[in-house]
């Protein structure tokens, strides 16, 4: 894989995994309300969500997508709608101590980007603008992962310090009232964003 598309397939994974979307909001909003370190089971979930979806993308579930559109339709709408409802729930709870009682589960975090479809937005496009013929696939999609597995986990725990920090620095309820309901937009505007690829 020439180093040039290597470099560029890191930048746009960089990118797209430092934007808001459900995995990242979600943890700023436990990170404000629990503290990171309490949700290290919720975080790992994330973790093998993700590489789960990675790992579907560099096997060839884009392609599948691409074959067949209206199942790619459909689980975007599905996607979109699970988005929907955890904003709701994101904006309605808030941050702080009363938002979470105890940390997500293992399975709450797993969850989340198998129905994110722009987590499969993403994915398809690394696996198919990137990939440089005449070299061996293998190799390319391994460093591929490999890229989008760091992204992610230096993505995600940087979201969650973020809201360790909200929970430190900031205590008016109106201000974390207002973080809650701006996080809950950005996540809706994000994974919104899917349906225009």
């Amino acid at each position: 894989m020439p180093i040039e598309a290597f470099f560029l397939g890191a930048l746009f994974i960089a990118t797209m995994s430092f934007t808001p979307g459900p995995a990242n909001l979600s943890l700023l909003s436990v990170g404000a309300s629990l503290g990171l370190s309490r949700a290290m089971p919720y975080v790992l979930g994330i973790w093998a969500g993700g590489l789960f979806v990675i790992i579907s993308g560099a096997l060839g579930l884009g392609a599948l997508f691409l074959a067949w559109p209206d199942l790619f339709l459909a689980m975007k709408l599905f996607g979109f709608a699970y988005i929907c409802w955890l904003a709701w729930k994101l904006a309605r709870a808030g941050f702080g101590a009363s938002a979470y009682t105890r940390p997500p589960s293992f399975w709450a975090g797993f969850a989340l980007h198998p129905v994110n479809p722009k987590a499969y937005v993403q994915n398809m496009m690394v696996f198919s603008a990137f990939i440089v013929p005449g070299y061996s696939y293998e190799v390319q999609a391994t460093l591929l992962v490999l890229a989008s597995l760091v992204a992610m986990v230096v993505a995600t725990v940087l979201w969650g310090l973020g809201g360790d920090a909200i929970r430190r620095f900031v205590s008016d309820l109106r201000t974390m009232r207002f973080i809650a309901v701006g996080a809950a937009v950005l996540m809706v505007v994000s994974v919104a964003a899917a349906f225009l690829f």
